[in-house]
């Protein structure tokens, strides 16, 4: 689910393709230990060259993902 909203966010936010990106996620407890237990798997699919807690400059959208909130910014590189 992550991968597919950070997908949509690098179409809405005009990147390339093969643009490589950070990403960045505010979000609940239970949805940070998914993304912490997935990172690598996540950061391949999306073509990320960093995934980080907190908030970061760049495209920014507030998701309900499985009933929880999640900020998640992404970044061109």
């Amino acid at each position: 689910e992550i991968v597919s909203k950070v997908q949509t966010m690098r179409k809405e936010a005009g990147f390339e393709v093969l643009d490589r990106i950070a990403v960045y996620h505010k979000d609940s407890d239970k949805v940070a230990g998914v993304i912490e237990r997935n990172k690598e798997r996540i950061m391949g699919d999306v073509l990320a060259l960093e995934m980080n807690e907190g908030e970061g400059d760049g495209y920014t959208k507030e998701w309900n993902i499985n009933g929880e909130k999640v900020t998640l910014t992404v970044k061109k590189m």
